[in-house]
C-alpha cells in the first residue's frame, strides 16, 4: 500500500528553498567540525585566515542579511554576535562555533518563515523544524552567554 500523503502545494513549491537551506546548514556544520578538529589536533586556536573560519564568518553574515529578523528575538542575538566578533576578545574557534550556531538557527528561521502562516501551527508540518530551531537557538544563546 503506497504512502500517499497530501503535501500542500505551497510547501512543494518551496521545496528547492528548503533543500538549499538544509544543505547550507549541513555545510556550516562541516566547517565548524573542521575547525574543532584542527583545534583538537594542534591544541591551539585557529588562525584568523583559516579558510573554514573565514567561510563560517561569511556564511553567518550572508544568512543574517537574508533572514527576516527585524523585530524578532533573533535580531538581538545577531547584534550580540556582531559585537562579540568585532570585539575579538576570545579564541577564533569560539567565534567559529558562534557563527555556526547562529547560521544554523537563522537557516531554520528562514525555513519557518517560508512556510505559509496557516501551516506554521500545524504540528505535522512544523514540529520537527521548530524543535531543531529551538535547539540551535539554545546553543547560540549558550555560546553568547558564555563569552559575555
Amino acid at each position: 500500500m503506497p504512502n500517499d500523503r497530501f503535501v500542500d502545494p505551497r510547501l512543494q513549491a518551496r521545496e528547492a528553498i528548503f533543500q538549499k537551506l538544509h544543505l547550507s546548514t549541513f555545510e556550516t556544520m562541516g566547517y565548524a567540525r573542521a575547525v574543532a578538529q584542527e583545534v583538537e589536533q594542534t591544541s591551539n586556536d585557529i588562525e584568523t585566515n583559516n579558510s573554514d573560519y573565514q567561510q563560517l564568518l561569511r556564511d553567518y553574515q550572508v544568512t543574517k542579511n537574508l533572514a527576516p529578523i527585524d523585530g524578532s528575538q533573533i535580531a538581538q542575538f545577531c547584534t550580540q554576535t556582531d559585537a562579540a566578533i568585532k570585539a575579538a576578545t576570545h579564541a577564533n574557534a569560539t567565534y567559529a562555533q558562534l557563527c555556526a550556531a547562529g547560521t544554523s538557527a537563522l537557516n531554520h528561521w528562514r525555513i519557518l518563515s517560508e512556510i505559509p502562516l496557516d501551516l506554521r501551527d500545524k504540528e505535522e508540518v512544523t514540529s520537527a523544524l521548530k524543535e531543531k530551531f529551538q535547539q540551535q537557538m539554545r546553543t547560540w544563546e549558550y555560546i553568547l552567554s558564555d563569552i559575555s
